[in-house]
Protein backbone atom coordinates (compact mmCIF):
# COMPACT_ATOMS: atom_id res chain seq x y z
CA UNK A 1 0.00 0.00 0.00
CA UNK A 2 1.58 3.18 -1.35
CA UNK A 3 1.55 6.55 0.63
CA UNK A 4 -0.69 9.76 -1.22
CA UNK A 5 1.69 11.54 -2.70
CA UNK A 6 0.19 14.11 -1.08
CA UNK A 7 0.61 13.07 2.56
CA UNK A 8 4.04 12.02 1.60
CA UNK A 9 4.75 15.45 0.35
CA UNK A 10 3.24 16.71 3.83
CA UNK A 11 5.22 14.57 6.11
CA UNK A 12 8.31 15.32 4.03
CA UNK A 13 7.97 18.83 4.47
CA UNK A 14 7.65 18.71 8.04
CA UNK A 15 10.84 16.53 8.11
CA UNK A 16 8.69 13.50 9.79
CA UNK A 17 7.88 10.20 7.75
CA UNK A 18 8.54 8.84 4.76
CA UNK A 19 7.69 5.12 3.06
CA UNK A 20 9.73 2.84 1.01
CA UNK A 21 7.86 0.18 -0.37
CA UNK A 22 10.32 -2.91 -0.31
CA UNK A 23 9.62 -5.73 -2.54
CA UNK A 24 11.73 -8.21 -4.03
CA UNK A 25 11.94 -10.86 -6.41
CA UNK A 26 8.73 -11.96 -8.80
CA UNK A 27 5.64 -10.47 -8.19
CA UNK A 28 3.41 -12.26 -5.62
CA UNK A 29 -0.16 -11.78 -4.59
CA UNK A 30 -0.67 -10.46 -1.42
CA UNK A 31 -4.14 -10.58 0.38
CA UNK A 32 -4.50 -8.09 2.74
CA UNK A 33 -3.15 -4.28 3.88
CA UNK A 34 0.76 -4.17 4.01
CA UNK A 35 2.36 -4.80 7.67
CA UNK A 36 4.25 -1.43 8.39
CA UNK A 37 7.85 -1.38 9.71
CA UNK A 38 9.13 1.96 11.03
CA UNK A 39 12.77 2.54 11.10
CA UNK A 40 13.81 5.49 13.30
CA UNK A 41 17.14 6.65 12.43
CA UNK A 42 19.16 9.71 11.48
CA UNK A 43 19.78 9.55 8.23
CA UNK A 44 22.83 12.19 8.08
CA UNK A 45 24.86 9.64 9.54
CA UNK A 46 26.51 7.04 8.18
CA UNK A 47 24.86 4.36 11.12
CA UNK A 48 21.42 5.73 10.22
CA UNK A 49 22.28 5.55 6.67
CA UNK A 50 23.08 1.36 7.22
CA UNK A 51 19.58 0.91 9.04
CA UNK A 52 17.71 2.15 6.49
CA UNK A 53 19.78 0.06 4.65
CA UNK A 54 19.51 -3.10 6.02
CA UNK A 55 16.45 -2.61 7.32
CA UNK A 56 14.88 -2.49 2.87
CA UNK A 57 17.45 -5.54 2.96
CA UNK A 58 15.37 -7.50 5.38
CA UNK A 59 12.06 -6.78 4.03
CA UNK A 60 13.23 -7.40 0.71
CA UNK A 61 13.85 -10.57 1.24
CA UNK A 62 10.53 -11.49 3.42
CA UNK A 63 8.73 -10.55 0.79
CA UNK A 64 10.28 -12.85 -1.62
CA UNK A 65 10.03 -15.29 0.28
CA UNK A 66 6.03 -14.87 1.00
CA UNK A 67 5.85 -11.90 3.53
CA UNK A 68 3.94 -12.20 6.68
CA UNK A 69 1.14 -14.16 7.28
CA UNK A 70 0.00 -13.80 3.66
CA UNK A 71 0.67 -9.70 3.79
CA UNK A 72 3.50 -7.71 2.27
CA UNK A 73 5.92 -5.86 4.49
CA UNK A 74 6.41 -2.22 4.16
CA UNK A 75 8.82 0.26 5.46
CA UNK A 76 7.93 3.55 6.59
CA UNK A 77 11.15 5.74 7.73
CA UNK A 78 11.36 8.27 10.12
CA UNK A 79 14.72 10.35 9.93
CA UNK A 80 15.81 12.09 12.96
CA UNK A 81 18.81 13.77 11.18
CA UNK A 82 21.96 13.26 13.71
CA UNK A 83 20.13 11.98 16.57
CA UNK A 84 21.15 14.49 18.67
CA UNK A 85 17.66 16.62 18.35
CA UNK A 86 15.54 15.04 21.18
CA UNK A 87 12.13 16.81 20.53
CA UNK A 88 12.74 15.85 16.62
CA UNK A 89 13.03 12.09 18.15
CA UNK A 90 9.80 12.39 19.94
CA UNK A 91 7.87 13.46 17.02
CA UNK A 92 8.85 11.12 15.13
CA UNK A 93 8.45 8.09 17.18
CA UNK A 94 5.40 9.54 17.93
CA UNK A 95 4.22 9.31 14.26
CA UNK A 96 5.65 6.44 13.61
CA UNK A 97 3.72 4.73 16.46
CA UNK A 98 0.34 5.66 15.01
CA UNK A 99 1.06 4.70 11.45
CA UNK A 100 3.04 1.63 12.00
CA UNK A 101 3.07 -2.05 13.31
CA UNK A 102 6.19 -1.60 14.73
CA UNK A 103 9.37 0.15 15.01
CA UNK A 104 13.24 -0.63 14.77
CA UNK A 105 15.99 2.03 15.45
CA UNK A 106 18.30 4.74 17.12
CA UNK A 107 22.03 4.53 18.01
CA UNK A 108 22.61 7.52 19.91
CA UNK A 109 20.93 6.92 23.82
CA UNK A 110 20.25 10.62 23.79
CA UNK A 111 17.54 9.97 21.65
CA UNK A 112 16.42 7.10 23.32
CA UNK A 113 16.37 9.09 26.27
CA UNK A 114 14.24 11.38 24.55
CA UNK A 115 11.53 8.89 23.87
CA UNK A 116 11.03 7.15 27.17
CA UNK A 117 8.02 8.90 27.52
CA UNK A 118 6.16 8.09 24.66
CA UNK A 119 6.91 4.00 25.07
CA UNK A 120 4.13 3.48 27.29
CA UNK A 121 2.19 5.94 24.71
CA UNK A 122 3.05 4.30 21.80
CA UNK A 123 2.47 0.86 23.02
CA UNK A 124 3.94 -0.81 19.55
CA UNK A 125 6.79 -3.68 19.49
CA UNK A 126 10.04 -1.47 19.39
CA UNK A 127 13.30 -2.95 19.05
CA UNK A 128 16.62 -0.58 19.55
CA UNK A 129 19.15 -1.38 17.03
CA UNK A 130 22.35 0.90 18.47
CA UNK A 131 21.84 2.42 21.25
CA UNK A 132 23.51 0.99 24.34
CA UNK A 133 21.74 2.41 27.68
CA UNK A 134 18.20 3.14 28.87
CA UNK A 135 14.98 2.09 28.04
CA UNK A 136 15.12 -1.98 28.50
CA UNK A 137 15.90 -1.35 32.05
CA UNK A 138 12.65 -0.05 32.76
CA UNK A 139 11.15 -3.80 31.79
CA UNK A 140 12.21 -4.64 35.76
CA UNK A 141 10.55 -1.73 37.19
CA UNK A 142 7.66 -1.05 34.70
CA UNK A 143 6.64 -4.13 32.99
CA UNK A 144 3.40 -3.45 31.87
CA UNK A 145 4.33 0.37 30.16
CA UNK A 146 7.08 -0.76 29.07
CA UNK A 147 6.99 -4.30 28.01
CA UNK A 148 6.89 -3.04 23.96
CA UNK A 149 10.66 -2.75 24.68
CA UNK A 150 13.84 -4.64 23.73
CA UNK A 151 17.20 -3.89 22.96
CA UNK A 152 18.54 -5.84 19.48
CA UNK A 153 21.65 -4.09 19.38
CA UNK A 154 24.81 -6.40 20.31
CA UNK A 155 25.32 -5.07 24.07
CA UNK A 156 23.97 -2.44 26.73
CA UNK A 157 26.61 -0.28 28.05
CA UNK A 158 27.58 -3.09 31.01
CA UNK A 159 27.99 -6.09 28.29
CA UNK A 160 30.07 -3.98 26.56
CA UNK A 161 32.01 -3.32 29.33
CA UNK A 162 32.42 -6.69 30.45
CA UNK A 163 33.17 -7.38 26.90
CA UNK A 164 36.31 -4.73 26.89
CA UNK A 165 37.19 -6.23 30.17
CA UNK A 166 37.75 -9.85 28.57
CA UNK A 167 39.21 -8.54 25.73
CA UNK A 168 41.73 -6.46 27.89
CA UNK A 169 42.20 -9.65 30.02
CA UNK A 170 42.76 -11.96 27.45
CA UNK A 171 44.39 -10.11 24.42
CA UNK A 172 46.40 -7.11 25.66
CA UNK A 173 47.55 -8.32 28.77
CA UNK A 174 49.18 -10.98 26.94
CA UNK A 175 50.81 -7.97 24.47
CA UNK A 176 52.49 -6.91 27.72
CA UNK A 177 53.08 -10.12 28.83
CA UNK A 178 55.33 -11.47 25.54
CA UNK A 179 56.95 -7.98 25.69
CA UNK A 180 55.18 -6.06 22.78
CA UNK A 181 53.81 -3.17 24.35
CA UNK A 182 56.03 -2.17 27.77
CA UNK A 183 53.65 -1.43 30.35
CA UNK A 184 50.13 -2.04 31.74
CA UNK A 185 50.03 1.95 32.19
CA UNK A 186 46.42 3.08 30.83
CA UNK A 187 45.00 6.56 29.53
CA UNK A 188 41.09 6.41 29.25
CA UNK A 189 39.55 8.85 26.28
CA UNK A 190 36.30 9.48 25.67
CA UNK A 191 33.73 12.18 24.11
CA UNK A 192 32.23 13.77 26.91
CA UNK A 193 28.45 12.44 26.65
CA UNK A 194 26.53 9.95 28.44
CA UNK A 195 27.01 6.22 27.22
CA UNK A 196 31.09 7.19 26.94
CA UNK A 197 31.28 8.93 30.30
CA UNK A 198 29.07 5.94 31.93
CA UNK A 199 31.54 3.16 29.88
CA UNK A 200 34.78 4.96 31.81
CA UNK A 201 33.19 4.88 34.86
CA UNK A 202 32.53 1.27 35.21
CA UNK A 203 35.55 -0.25 33.45
CA UNK A 204 38.17 1.75 35.00
CA UNK A 205 37.91 -0.18 38.25
CA UNK A 206 37.46 -3.33 36.87
CA UNK A 207 40.51 -2.65 34.59
CA UNK A 208 42.71 -2.01 38.48
CA UNK A 209 41.71 -5.75 39.42
CA UNK A 210 42.94 -7.49 35.99
CA UNK A 211 46.47 -5.76 37.13
CA UNK A 212 46.43 -2.48 34.66
CA UNK A 213 47.41 0.96 36.07
CA UNK A 214 45.14 3.96 34.72
CA UNK A 215 46.91 7.02 34.99
CA UNK A 216 44.72 9.51 33.85
CA UNK A 217 41.26 9.89 32.04
CA UNK A 218 40.61 12.65 29.52
CA UNK A 219 36.95 13.45 28.19
CA UNK A 220 36.82 15.33 24.86
CA UNK A 221 33.75 17.59 24.38
CA UNK A 222 32.03 17.42 21.15
CA UNK A 223 33.30 20.00 18.34
CA UNK A 224 36.59 20.10 19.66
CA UNK A 225 38.88 20.36 17.02
CA UNK A 226 42.34 21.40 17.85
CA UNK A 227 43.28 17.74 19.67
CA UNK A 228 47.23 18.53 20.00
CA UNK A 229 47.29 19.56 23.21
CA UNK A 230 45.61 16.45 24.48
CA UNK A 231 47.90 14.13 23.03
CA UNK A 232 50.85 15.82 24.27
CA UNK A 233 49.60 15.04 27.61
CA UNK A 234 49.14 12.05 26.60
CA UNK A 235 52.56 11.18 25.56
CA UNK A 236 53.68 12.74 28.33
CA UNK A 237 51.92 10.10 30.61
CA UNK A 238 54.48 7.03 29.40
CA UNK A 239 51.19 5.32 29.02
CA UNK A 240 51.33 2.46 26.66
CA UNK A 241 47.46 1.76 26.42
CA UNK A 242 45.15 4.04 25.68
CA UNK A 243 41.16 2.65 26.06
CA UNK A 244 38.88 4.89 23.84
CA UNK A 245 35.03 5.58 23.67
CA UNK A 246 34.60 7.85 20.40
CA UNK A 247 30.19 7.56 18.57
CA UNK A 248 30.70 11.19 17.59
CA UNK A 249 32.28 11.42 14.07
CA UNK A 250 34.42 14.25 15.14
CA UNK A 251 36.14 12.71 17.72
CA UNK A 252 35.77 9.31 16.25
CA UNK A 253 38.34 10.83 12.89
CA UNK A 254 39.94 13.66 14.40
CA UNK A 255 41.64 11.78 17.16
CA UNK A 256 43.22 9.16 15.22
CA UNK A 257 44.21 11.92 12.71
CA UNK A 258 45.78 13.93 15.54
CA UNK A 259 47.26 10.55 17.44
CA UNK A 260 49.31 9.45 14.10
CA UNK A 261 50.21 13.21 13.06
CA UNK A 262 52.20 13.65 16.75
CA UNK A 263 52.97 10.26 16.78
CA UNK A 264 51.81 9.84 20.18
CA UNK A 265 53.38 5.94 21.29
CA UNK A 266 50.59 4.62 22.78
CA UNK A 267 48.76 1.86 21.20
CA UNK A 268 44.77 2.48 21.11
CA UNK A 269 42.12 -0.25 21.95
CA UNK A 270 38.30 0.00 22.71
CA UNK A 271 35.41 1.50 21.28
CA UNK A 272 35.37 4.19 18.27
CA UNK A 273 32.38 3.58 16.07
CA UNK A 274 33.00 5.69 13.22
CA UNK A 275 36.48 3.59 12.59
CA UNK A 276 33.92 0.79 11.69
CA UNK A 277 32.62 2.31 7.97
CA UNK A 278 35.45 1.70 5.03
CA UNK A 279 35.19 5.31 4.12
CA UNK A 280 35.85 7.08 7.09
CA UNK A 281 39.07 4.67 7.00
CA UNK A 282 39.84 5.52 3.97
CA UNK A 283 39.11 9.14 4.33
CA UNK A 284 42.03 9.54 7.17
CA UNK A 285 44.78 7.82 4.51
CA UNK A 286 46.24 5.60 7.09
CA UNK A 287 46.46 7.61 10.24
CA UNK A 288 43.98 4.80 11.85
CA UNK A 289 46.62 1.85 11.49
CA UNK A 290 47.11 0.35 14.66
CA UNK A 291 44.05 1.25 16.02
CA UNK A 292 42.14 -1.75 17.53
CA UNK A 293 37.97 -1.10 17.70
CA UNK A 294 35.16 -3.04 19.04
CA UNK A 295 33.71 -4.01 15.80
CA UNK A 296 29.85 -4.67 16.10
CA UNK A 297 29.67 -5.82 11.98
CA UNK A 298 32.50 -8.63 11.34
CA UNK A 299 33.00 -10.57 8.06
CA UNK A 300 33.26 -13.47 10.88
CA UNK A 301 32.31 -17.17 10.95
CA UNK A 302 29.63 -16.16 13.64
CA UNK A 303 26.64 -18.02 12.40
CA UNK A 304 25.83 -19.73 8.72
CA UNK A 305 24.40 -15.84 7.85
CA UNK A 306 26.99 -13.37 8.64
CA UNK A 307 28.91 -13.98 5.89
CA UNK A 308 26.15 -14.33 2.95
CA UNK A 309 24.79 -10.84 4.55
CA UNK A 310 28.06 -9.28 4.12
CA UNK A 311 28.17 -10.41 0.52
CA UNK A 312 24.25 -9.41 -0.37
CA UNK A 313 24.67 -6.06 1.73
CA UNK A 314 27.86 -5.51 -0.19
CA UNK A 315 26.81 -6.29 -3.76
CA UNK A 316 23.50 -4.16 -3.24
CA UNK A 317 24.83 -1.26 -1.40
CA UNK A 318 28.69 -1.16 -2.58
CA UNK A 319 29.77 -0.21 0.96
CA UNK A 320 30.68 -2.22 3.74
CA UNK A 321 27.64 -2.74 6.51
CA UNK A 322 28.34 -0.45 10.14
CA UNK A 323 27.44 -2.28 13.11
CA UNK A 324 23.42 -0.88 12.75
CA UNK A 325 23.40 -2.48 9.82
CA UNK A 326 23.32 -5.93 11.12
CA UNK A 327 21.83 -5.40 13.76
CA UNK A 328 18.57 -3.72 11.91
CA UNK A 329 18.59 -6.50 10.03
CA UNK A 330 18.35 -9.01 12.40
CA UNK A 331 15.65 -6.76 14.52
CA UNK A 332 13.37 -7.06 11.18
CA UNK A 333 13.58 -10.85 11.01
CA UNK A 334 12.90 -10.89 14.65
CA UNK A 335 9.95 -9.53 14.11
CA UNK A 336 8.77 -10.94 11.42
CA UNK A 337 9.24 -14.48 13.23
CA UNK A 338 7.69 -12.96 16.26
CA UNK A 339 4.06 -12.01 14.16
CA UNK A 340 4.22 -15.64 12.63
CA UNK A 341 4.74 -17.56 16.00
CA UNK A 342 1.74 -14.69 16.92
CA UNK A 343 -0.06 -15.26 14.38
CA UNK A 344 -1.32 -11.88 14.22
CA UNK A 345 0.49 -8.04 14.76
CA UNK A 346 -1.48 -7.17 17.86
CA UNK A 347 1.07 -5.83 19.90
CA UNK A 348 1.19 -7.50 23.04
CA UNK A 349 0.77 -10.95 21.22
CA UNK A 350 4.07 -10.03 19.50
CA UNK A 351 5.61 -8.37 22.98
CA UNK A 352 4.78 -12.31 23.81
CA UNK A 353 6.75 -13.91 21.01
CA UNK A 354 9.83 -11.80 21.40
CA UNK A 355 9.74 -12.73 24.62
CA UNK A 356 10.21 -16.30 23.39
CA UNK A 357 11.57 -16.04 20.16
CA UNK A 358 15.05 -17.96 19.60
CA UNK A 359 16.41 -17.96 16.03
CA UNK A 360 19.59 -17.67 14.09
CA UNK A 361 20.93 -14.54 12.89
CA UNK A 362 23.75 -12.44 11.39
CA UNK A 363 24.79 -11.26 15.09
CA UNK A 364 24.94 -14.85 16.60
CA UNK A 365 21.87 -16.79 18.36
CA UNK A 366 19.03 -14.33 18.78
CA UNK A 367 17.16 -14.35 22.08
CA UNK A 368 16.19 -12.08 24.89
CA UNK A 369 16.46 -12.30 28.76
CA UNK A 370 13.64 -13.25 30.19
CA UNK A 371 12.17 -11.66 33.88
CA UNK A 372 13.28 -15.42 35.44
CA UNK A 373 16.54 -15.19 33.90
CA UNK A 374 17.48 -11.92 35.47
CA UNK A 375 15.67 -12.72 39.21
CA UNK A 376 18.22 -15.79 38.67
CA UNK A 377 21.51 -13.66 38.05
CA UNK A 378 19.97 -11.17 41.15
CA UNK A 379 20.59 -13.85 43.44
CA UNK A 380 23.93 -14.94 42.09
CA UNK A 381 27.33 -12.99 41.22
CA UNK A 382 28.94 -13.76 37.30
CA UNK A 383 31.98 -14.87 36.83
CA UNK A 384 34.02 -13.44 34.08
CA UNK A 385 37.30 -15.62 33.40
CA UNK A 386 40.64 -14.18 31.76
CA UNK A 387 43.85 -15.19 31.60
CA UNK A 388 45.05 -11.77 33.47
CA UNK A 389 42.71 -13.15 36.30
CA UNK A 390 38.84 -13.78 37.39
CA UNK A 391 36.40 -10.72 37.94
CA UNK A 392 33.11 -11.41 39.86
CA UNK A 393 30.98 -8.91 38.94
CA UNK A 394 27.07 -7.92 40.57
CA UNK A 395 24.57 -8.59 37.76
CA UNK A 396 23.00 -5.26 38.74
CA UNK A 397 24.90 -1.82 39.14
CA UNK A 398 24.31 1.86 39.71
CA UNK A 399 24.69 4.00 36.74
CA UNK A 400 23.42 7.48 37.48
CA UNK A 401 19.57 8.43 36.48
CA UNK A 402 19.23 4.11 36.20
CA UNK A 403 20.50 0.78 36.88
CA UNK A 404 22.23 -1.64 34.48
CA UNK A 405 22.05 -5.24 34.41
CA UNK A 406 24.28 -7.65 33.01
CA UNK A 407 21.42 -9.97 32.32
CA UNK A 408 18.64 -7.78 31.74
CA UNK A 409 14.84 -8.34 30.17
CA UNK A 410 14.62 -7.84 26.60
CA UNK A 411 17.79 -7.31 26.14
CA UNK A 412 19.74 -9.68 23.51
CA UNK A 413 21.61 -12.42 25.34
CA UNK A 414 24.82 -11.48 25.17
CA UNK A 415 27.69 -14.20 24.31
CA UNK A 416 28.79 -15.09 27.85
CA UNK A 417 29.65 -19.12 27.37
CA UNK A 418 30.67 -21.46 25.20
CA UNK A 419 27.88 -22.97 22.61
CA UNK A 420 26.77 -26.50 21.32
CA UNK A 421 26.10 -24.99 17.90
CA UNK A 422 27.99 -22.20 17.32
CA UNK A 423 30.90 -20.49 18.90
CA UNK A 424 29.02 -18.41 22.11
CA UNK A 425 25.32 -18.90 23.34
CA UNK A 426 24.47 -15.42 22.22
CA UNK A 427 26.36 -12.37 20.75
CA UNK A 428 29.41 -11.35 20.72
CA UNK A 429 31.52 -8.44 19.08
CA UNK A 430 35.01 -8.59 18.02
CA UNK A 431 38.10 -7.06 18.33
CA UNK A 432 39.76 -6.05 14.70
CA UNK A 433 42.58 -3.81 14.16
CA UNK A 434 43.05 -1.36 10.99
CA UNK A 435 46.14 -2.90 9.07
CA UNK A 436 47.71 -1.96 5.84
CA UNK A 437 47.36 -4.21 2.74
CA UNK A 438 47.78 -3.56 -0.79
CA UNK A 439 48.39 0.30 -0.29
CA UNK A 440 45.01 0.51 1.08
CA UNK A 441 43.83 -1.27 3.97
CA UNK A 442 42.85 -4.19 6.03
CA UNK A 443 40.35 -5.43 8.76
CA UNK A 444 42.40 -8.07 10.77
CA UNK A 445 39.99 -10.13 13.25
CA UNK A 446 41.82 -10.27 17.25
CA UNK A 447 39.78 -11.69 19.35
CA UNK A 448 38.13 -13.56 20.41
CA UNK A 449 40.18 -15.51 18.21
CA UNK A 450 38.28 -18.55 17.71
CA UNK A 451 36.97 -16.09 14.49
CA UNK A 452 40.80 -15.23 13.93
CA UNK A 453 42.84 -15.89 10.86
CA UNK A 454 45.15 -17.64 13.66
CA UNK A 455 42.94 -19.44 16.21
CA UNK A 456 46.25 -21.06 17.84
CA UNK A 457 47.65 -17.38 17.79
CA UNK A 458 46.07 -14.70 17.74
CA UNK A 459 48.62 -12.41 19.35
CA UNK A 460 50.78 -12.68 16.59
CA UNK A 461 47.89 -11.29 14.28
CA UNK A 462 48.42 -7.69 16.34
CA UNK A 463 50.83 -4.98 14.65
CA UNK A 464 52.05 -2.33 16.39
CA UNK A 465 51.11 1.40 15.10
CA UNK A 466 53.71 2.32 12.78
CA UNK A 467 54.99 5.34 14.58
CA UNK A 468 55.55 2.44 17.14
CA UNK A 469 57.66 0.31 15.67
Amino acid sequence: MQMSIHRRRFLKALGLTTAATALAGPLRTFGQATIKIGVITGLETIFGEGTRNAALMAIDEINAAGGVLGRRLEVVIGDVKTELDGTLSRTVFQDLGARTDAIVGLYRTESVLALLPDIPRVRKPYIITGATSLATDNVVTNYDNFKYVFRGSIVNTYSLVVDTLRFMGDYVYELVEKGILPNRNVVMINEDLSSGNLFMSLIGPRLGELGFNIVNQFRLAVGTRDLAPVLTQIGGTRAAIGVTFFSDPGLGTGFPATWAQTRTRIALFGINAPLQADPVVEQLRGAATGYVIADFSADAPMTEKTRPFFKNYQDRFKIRPVYTAGTTYDAVYMLAEAMKAAGSTEADRVVAALERLNIIGVGGPLSFYSRAEYDRAERERIKIETKAGELTLPNTISAGITNLSLINPHDIRYGLRKGDRFPYDGVRPVHTQIQPKDGGFDRQLLYPGEFSDKPSDPISLYQLPPHMR
